[in-house]
């Protein structure tokens, strides 16, 4: 029978971060993808990469990603294609002025010094298709911005191979058994595998990975659509990544056209990732308003994928402490891609030096037994 240090169950973004990260530590590790790596919601996200966030853990934790993609051609040998075009925070209401006051003091506190205030001038300026006779105020960032979760996927996954990982694509994980509450192994479509570790990193598909080991993970798919328009030269391609945060519509420049993306709050979760032309054409009217020019730009294509939500919109991150052997690195609530390689890099030293240099305790299971919910509002 095959054996491993660890087995990773899922081959996205996070699944191949830590596959490099623990091998890089002489873990031996052997990740299965019942589809092919990046395939499924890092695939289909935006690549945005922000520190903007309201909670402290996820804006630590945002900071150390940041390093790690800035450097990350000269670990990976692979480019992340990291552009710090920056993120505008775009503010219409007077609850998210206080609100993102409040964020600014604490984003300074713990050394995000880059963030500043905007006025709706200058957001003009940075923007020029930008309609702001209601905005208030802008937070920017210039530190945050895109990168390619293709490269950064396959960056890791190729490193991680070099490294001695088994990466497995079309294998399926079917079953986990247990033995005095302990994990012993993953049953596969592909046959069985003898562990003392399992890594649930299957995002929105994460329950159905716990309840094969008898755990409930609160973790719900939500439907994301994104729409990259034809050639559209009215935007440089210097223009932040934007972001609407009443209605969560946001856009930045992809290719030569524009990427616009909005949450649909109206719809309930689900597993379904066609496109929703009703609702795109809500998006593309919201776009309109708040870029006027963006009236004009023509549909090239269109895509949806799935967010994987908590009840908090944070991660959860760590082990299960009702089933030894069982750790999870899912429900990153649409921020996934961008906190991947720090919570990689920590998730390994938690594991193998019981201890990490960021704490991410904020984000242990325990959590949602003791009711200690913090909400992530910075969600789009």
């Amino acid at each position: 029978m095959e054996s491993a240090d660890v087995v990773i169950a899922g081959g996205g973004i996070i699944g191949c971060a830590l596959a490099y990260q623990l091998s890089k530590r002489n873990v031996d590790v052997l990740l299965l993808e019942r589809e092919t790596l990046g395939s499924q919601s890092t695939g289909k996200c935006a690549g945005g990469v922000r520190q903007q966030f309201s909670s402290e853990g996820n804006v630590r934790l945002q900071r150390m990603s940041v390093g790690m993609l800035e450097r990350f051609q000269d670990e990976i040998g692979h480019p992340a294609d990291f552009r710090q075009i920056g993120y505008l925070f775009v503010l219409t209401q007077p609850q998210q002025v206080e609100d993102f006051r409040h964020n600014m003091e604490m984003w300074q506190r713990v050394g995000l010094n880059d963030a500043r205030w905007v006025d709706a001038t200058e957001a003009s300026r940075m923007v020029p298709i930008l309609n702001v006779e209601d905005v208030l105020g802008c937070t920017f960032c210039p530190s945050d911005g895109i990168a390619s979760p293709a490269d950064v996927t396959s960056g890791y996954a190729a490193a991680a191979r070099r490294l001695g990982a088994r990466l497995k694509e079309g294998v399926a994980v079917t079953g986990i058994d247990i033995a005095s509450g302990k994990v012993q192994g993953v049953r596969t479509s592909a046959g069985d595998i003898a562990t003392r570790l399992v890594f649930n990193c299957a995002g929105a598909w994460a329950p159905s990975i716990g309840r094969m080991a008898g755990l409930e993970i609160p973790i719900l798919p939500y439907r994301r659509h994104i729409a990259v328009t034809g050639t559209f030269p009215a935007m440089p391609r210097t223009n932040p990544m934007t972001v609407d945060f009443q209605t969560s519509l946001y856009f930045h420049p992809e290719g030569d056209g524009v990427l616009i993306g909005m949450s649909d709050r109206e719809e309930p979760p689900g597993f379904a990732t066609d496109v929703n032309w009703e609702f795109l054409e809500k998006m593309f009217a919201q776009a309109a308003r708040r870029a006027p020019a963006l009236s004009a730009a023509g549909v090239k294509t269109a895509w949806a994928g799935l967010y994987e939500v908590t009840p908090d919109h944070q991660a959860i991150l760590g082990p299960m402490p009702e089933l030894e052997g069982f750790w999870c690195a899912a429900g990153f609530s649409g921020h996934g891609f961008m906190q991947a390689p720090a919570a990689a890099l920590l998730l390994t030293q938690q594991l193998l030096d019981h201890t990490s240099e960021i704490d991410i305790s904020s984000f242990a299971f325990e959590r949602f037994a003791r009711g200690a919910l913090v909400k992530e509002r910075n969600v789009i």
